[in-house]
Order: C-alpha cells, then structure tokens, then sequence
C-alpha cells in the first residue's frame, strides 16, 4: 500500500474549481459527500474574506441545484449544497474503491488530496479524473527508499497513464500528450523514456535482486563485458515505431 498526496487542478465547469477561481483568496473545504434522493450532498466549509459572496456565487453555479447556510459563525461558514453529481475527485474515489483522508480544501482551482491504496486503484483514480479533465500531480509518497522517478517524471508518466498514451491501441499520441503538458516533443519523448527505463530497472531489481538474474543468461552480461551493445534481431512493429518517431522528432 501507498500513500500519496496528490495535487488536483479542477477544470472550467467543475463547481469547486470555478468559484474558488472566481474567488481566489476562499478555501472551499469540502468534508463529506453522500448519495441522497436529491442529488450528491456535500458538506463544505467557505472561509475567506468575504464568505457571503462566495455563497452567494455557488448558488448561481448551474452545477449546483441547492446551497443551504448551516451556521454563519465561526472561522468558516458551514453550507450544505445539492448537486446533480459528487465533485471529480469523490465520483473518481467512489469508483475505484479508493479512500480520501481528510477534507479536500480547495484555493484558486486547485487542491491537494491524500489517498492510500495500491498501484492498480492509484492508477485508476488518475485516470478517471484525468478523463474528467481534472489535472493531477503528485505532491509527495510514503514510498520506501529513494523515489523511483524524479518530480517531473512521475508527473508526466501519470499524465500519460491517464491520457490513454500507454493503452493499445493508444488513446494518445506523444504529439498530443506533450501539447497537453506544455513540452516540447523531444523533451516529453525523453523524460518517458528515462522514467520507464528507471522503472523497468526497479523492476528487474525486484525479481531478480537475489540473486536469480544474471545478464549472462541473455546475452548481455558478455557483450557488456567487451563493450559491444546487444541489439534485438527482430525490431519487430513497436521498436519499428519508436524509430519512425525519433526522426521525426529529430528532423524538427
């Protein structure tokens, strides 16, 4: 198990992210939401300097159905709003079978998150919100050792992941990807291909550290001694692939 503080950008049209934009110095600060008959209940804090019109800016939000004021004292005022559907980040939790800890305060659009599960569920929870359009980075892990991949890598490698870029077929082209990232082609090319040769390692490192493995058994423990490189005889149609998209990125 895993626990990861993930950092969320809530997209145009998401309640929590276009009020807390609209006024960025509120912290919405949702606590629980629940399925009732009504709609997707959630209770939620609004602090800041002028709580009345952040209130007053849920209610016209055409994704909120209700805002009832529950107590106006205090640091925050409690409210309670209707929705026709829980915020991302709860609907992308409820369907993976992943925790939230903690209220999800959220400034200016974004937020921070604290979920604990395995791989599998962490990875769907990315990509649900992802397909939401929900940015999402990684903040910090519980993960023992030294991080596998850097900040950058690991933010990009999930992006990837929830942009369908690793699916088959792929959902997602690299031009695509590094568009929606900001990079430049041949930067998002190789920033994957460090972060999926670390992991690759870390991978081997983990079934064979024992011992087991020995490059010799594959031919590359000779040809690494007397400093040749070992090369596959069949590129075969994805290695035939990544050539057709280095020149490309080289030629431009």
């Amino acid at each position: 198990m895993t626990r990861l503080s993930l950092r969320l950008g809530f997209p145009s049209g998401s309640w929590l992210g276009d009020v807390s934009r609209a006024h960025p110095d509120a912290t919405l600060r949702a606590t629980e939401t629940v399925a009732a008959a009504e709609g997707a209940v959630t209770a939620l804090g609004v602090a800041g300097t002028d709580r009345a019109a952040t209130v007053a800016a849920l209610r016209e939000h055409d994704r909120v159905d209700e805002v009832d004021v529950v107590d106006e004292t205090g640091p925050a005022t409690r409210v309670r709003t209707v929705a026709p559907a829980p915020p991302s980040h709860v609907a992308a939790a409820r369907e993976v079978g992943l925790p939230i800890e903690g209220p999800v305060a959220v400034t200016a659009g974004r937020a921070t998150v604290e979920v604990v599960g395995d791989r599998s569920r962490l990875t769907a929870f990315s990509r649900r919100l992802a397909a939401e359009g929900v940015t999402v980075g990684i903040e910090a892990s519980d993960a023992d050792g030294e991080p596998v991949l850097t900040d950058a890598q690991r933010d990009l490698v999930l992006a990837a992941v929830g942009s369908g870029y690793y699916d088959t077929p792929r959902e997602c082209t690299l031009t695509e990807l590094a568009k929606e990232r900001g990079l430049a082609k041949s930067t998002c090319s190789e920033t994957l291909h460090r972060a999926e040769g670390r992991v690759l390692r870390q991978f081997v490192d983990g079934e064979f550290g024992d011992g087991e493995f020995d490059d010799g058994e594959f031919g590359g423990g000779d040809r690494e001694k007397s400093g040749e490189t070992a090369k596959s005889d069949d590129p075969g149609p994805e290695r035939e692939s990544d050539r057709a998209e280095s020149v490309e990125i080289a030629t431009e």
